[in-house]
């Protein structure tokens, strides 16, 4: 008999140790628990070696998996990915650059939501539709001589962002599928003619000249949704610009103005071209229910 219950007891205590949750954390811990209890965004368990103990609680998104008694797994690595937490949010925006008329222009764009992290957006620009610039020069012979700047440009670009996420009181919730900070390469190209001081025969004159410019840059911004309804863009960016505005020493062509650099509305460019380029935008929008 005892032989028998010598045998059968380290059976026991075998079934015994195996029946028994464990929970492998991100940070490379593993938890040996009882699980209680499992949310959308987090869980609850006791101790194994504690099972009449208090209750924990962790957050889904500092677990990697859990192996459960019976041997079934379960990831959490892609928990915040999950389309189910999105799918009742709007994916398209129309946005409007509030600071574009301040400086002599107006951009109105459109963005649409590819998934996770990822988005294309479009924008078209009227050169002209702002407040009006005036040249930097005055003369008792022509006084002072407004740009009057008419064109347009258009640009496309395609965001990479973080997941939509952020972390209050210490656990990480699910925001807004288009919400996050994102880096976005894009394109711009436009053409617009203004006016410019020219020089003939001794004398100054208002002249115009025709602008073709276009610009590579990389983007790098956040953006805030509040209540489904409205978005906050808020961006910067660096890259390369290109144009053809004439050199004040060519010709005696825009005698004020040395090239050295050019704000073409939708970047500005320093250096001569092609050059260093830059952006900075405020955009305010709503979103587009499906």
């Amino acid at each position: 008999m005892k032989p028998a219950i010598l045998l059968i007891l380290p059976l026991f205590l075998a079934l015994t140790v195996s029946a028994q949750d464990k929970i492998y954390r991100q940070n490379g811990k593993v938890v040996e628990a009882k699980i209680i209890e499992i949310g959308s965004s987090e869980i609850k368990y006791r101790e194994f070696s504690n099972p009449d103990g208090p209750i924990y609680v962790l957050e889904t998104d500092r677990i990697k998996k859990i192996v459960y008694e019976n041997g079934r797994e379960e990831r959490f690595a892609d928990n915040l990915r999950d389309p189910e937490r999105y799918a009742d949010h709007a994916s398209k925006a129309i946005k409007v650059n509030f600071l574009a008329p301040l400086y002599g222009y107006f951009e109105v764009g459109f963005e649409k939501s590819r998934g996770f992290g990822k988005s294309y957006e479009f924008s078209l620009g009227i050169i002209g539709a702002g407040k009006a610039g005036v040249l930097d020069w005055y003369s008792s012979q022509l006084g002072e001589v407004k740009k009057s700047p008419f064109g347009a440009f258009v640009s496309a670009g395609y965001k990479f962002g973080k997941l939509p996420n952020f972390i209050l009181f210490g656990k990480t919730k699910a925001t807004h599928l288009m919400q996050g900070t994102y880096v976005k390469p894009i394109l711009y190209l436009g053409h617009y003619n203004e006016n410019v001081i020219m020089i003939k025969n001794g004398t100054y004159e208002v002249g115009d000249q025709n602008v073709t410019f276009g610009a590579l840059q990389l983007e790098l911004g956040k953006q805030w949704v509040m209540g489904d309804k409205l978005v906050v863009d808020l961006y910067w960016g660096l890259g390369y610009g290109f144009d053809n505005k004439k050199d004040g020493n060519e010709d005696n062509y825009g005698y004020y103005d040395d090239n050295t650099t050019a704000f073409n509305y939708a970047n500005a460019r320093g250096g001569r071209s092609p050059g260093l380029s830059a952006t900075f935008g405020l955009k305010l929008g709503m979103l587009l229910k499906k």
